[in-house]
């Protein structure tokens, strides 16, 4: 029974603190609609592969700590504001405008638009850019829903 009480306090401290050392989860984001990933097709170099799947909220490294259960299955919409390029990878900046998202990701909230084949990029790369690399573009749209992503 001791066992049990002190197993149950563990399971409520992860439920409200948002914790938790499953090693099943790879990292949590805001997973794009159909029109979201859509939307930002037309930014994808002619023979990339394109991604415009997610803007991660929680990356891999940071998966120690969960987001609340609150936030899971919330439906958001944000607008992409800018876009990266270079050889390897194409990437979009989002501005939260308002959205209190605790972001425990890359240093920018961004995703992922496209990578190229021909040089073995990937996804990952999108994280090597700075603010200042990106051009600013008339504000999109994007909508998703935030999700845990399961290794």
């Amino acid at each position: 029974m001791k066992h049990l009480l002190e197993n149950w306090r563990d399971h409520l401290s992860e439920i409200s603190l948002g914790t938790d050392m499953a090693k099943h989860i790879d990292y949590t984001a805001l997973v794009l609609n159909d029109l979201g990933h859509k939307a930002l097709l037309p930014y994808v170099p002619s023979g990339w592969t394109p991604k415009a799947h997610h803007m991660t909220i929680i990356s891999p490294p940071k998966m120690k700590r969960r987001l609340p259960t609150r936030w899971l299955d919330t439906d958001l919409c944000v607008k992409v504001v800018g876009i990266a390029l270079n050889d390897r990878v194409a990437s979009a900046l989002v501005a939260l405008e308002g959205v209190l998202l605790p972001m425990k990701g890359p240093s920018h909230p961004h995703i992922t638009v496209a990578t190229n084949p021909l040089v073995g990029a990937k996804p990952v790369e999108s994280n090597n850019f700075s603010i200042s690399d990106y051009e600013m573009i008339k504000p999109i749209n994007v909508c998703g829903t935030i999700r845990e992503i399961e290794k």
